[in-house]
C-alpha cells in the first residue's frame, strides 16, 4: 500500500513540475512587450559654396545620430574621397584647391570626422566650401541704435576670437542697400539715417588672395533688429552733478549764516543808519 501511494505521489509531482515548464515556456513565448520608440529631432542643415549658398534643409533623424547620418538624410548630393569620409564636392561644386569641405554645428567649426560628432536636438550644421583657415562670424550690435557700431568678429577651428578686419559688410536701410568696411577693430560706423528701429538684414564677405571665403557666410536673411532709440533720462545726474549740488548747498548755507551774522552785527553796531 505505501509503495503505491508513493508511485502515485511521484506521479503526481512529475505532472505538476512538467506543467510548469509548460506555463514557463508559454509565459515567454506571449511577451509581447513593445520596445521604446527610439526618440526623433529635427537638426538643420546648410550649405554654402564659394559664392552663394546652395541649400537648406530640415531633416528628421533619431537621437543621437552622427553628422554624417545628417547629411545623408539631407539628400543634398554629397561626394565623397574615395575610400574615406572627406566631402569632395556638394551639390556638384567641387572642394577649393589643397582643401576639402568642412563643418561648423551651432556656430563652432569642427574637426571630428562626420561619422563621430553626433547631432543635438534642433542644431544647425554648416557644411562650407572656403579657405582651410576660415573663421566663423559673430555680431555684436548691443548699442546700435546709441552708437550706429557693430562689431563683427570670427572664431577659427582652435577656438580663437578675434576681430574680422577689412571685410566688406552689407547693411539694409530703407534707402537701399549700403556697403561698409571693418577697421582693424572689426567695427563699422553707421550713420543716423542707417539705424532706424527695426529689422535690417546683413551680410558680410571676405576673400584671400586666392578667391577663397576666409569667412563662413551668414545664413541669407540674416537680420539685426534695431530697437527704438530711447534718450537717456536728463533727470538722472551725473555722479560729479551730485556731488557738486551736495558742496554747493553746503557753501550755500555757510555763506547765508555768515550773512545773517554780519546784518545781525551791523544792526548792533548801528552800521547802515
Amino acid at each position: 500500500m505505501n509503495k503505491k501511494f508513493m508511485r502515485i505521489i511521484s506521479v503526481v509531482l512529475s505532472v505538476m513540475m512538467l506543467f510548469g515548464c509548460v506555463i514557463t515556456v508559454s509565459a515567454e513565448g506571449e511577451n509581447t512587450e513593445t520596445p521604446p520608440a527610439v526618440e526623433r529631432i529635427t537638426v538643420t542643415v546648410r550649405v554654402e559654396g564659394l559664392s552663394k549658398q546652395l541649400a537648406e534643409k530640415k531633416v528628421s533623424v533619431d537621437k543621437l545620430s552622427t553628422v554624417k547620418t545628417v547629411i545623408d538624410a539631407a539628400n543634398i548630393d554629397v561626394v565623397y574621397e574615395e575610400n574615406s569620409l572627406v566631402i569632395k564636392s556638394v551639390k556638384g561644386e567641387q572642394a577649393v584647391t589643397s582643401t576639402v569641405w568642412q563643418y561648423a554645428v551651432d556656430g563652432t567649426i569642427k574637426t571630428d570626422a562626420i561619422d563621430t560628432f553626433k547631432v543635438e536636438k534642433n542644431c544647425e550644421i554648416v557644411l562650407y566650401n572656403a579657405s582651410p583657415d576660415a573663421v566663423y562670424p559673430s555680431i555684436n550690435a548691443e548699442n546700435v541704435e546709441k552708437d550706429g557700431v557693430i562689431t563683427f568678429t570670427g572664431t577659427d577651428k582652435n577656438g580663437t576670437v578675434a576681430p574680422i578686419a577689412k571685410a566688406t559688410i552689407t547693411w539694409e536701410t530703407k534707402s537701399g542697400v549700403k556697403t561698409f568696411t571693418t577697421d582693424a577693430e572689426g567695427k563699422i560706423y553707421l550713420g543716423v539715417d542707417d539705424i532706424t528701429a527695426g529689422k535690417h538684414e546683413v551680410s558680410i564677405n571676405k576673400l584671400d588672395e586666392y578667391s577663397r571665403p576666409v569667412v563662413v557666410r551668414l545664413d541669407e536673411g540674416t537680420e539685426i533688429d534695431v530697437p527704438e532709440y530711447e534718450a537717456e533720462d536728463k533727470t538722472t545726474l551725473t555722479l560729479f552733478e551730485q556731488v557738486y549740488n551736495f558742496l554747493y548747498e553746503i557753501l550755500k548755507g555757510i555763506i547765508d549764516v555768515w550773512v545773517f551774522y554780519l546784518n545781525a552785527i551791523g544792526g548792533l553796531l548801528g552800521i547802515g543808519k
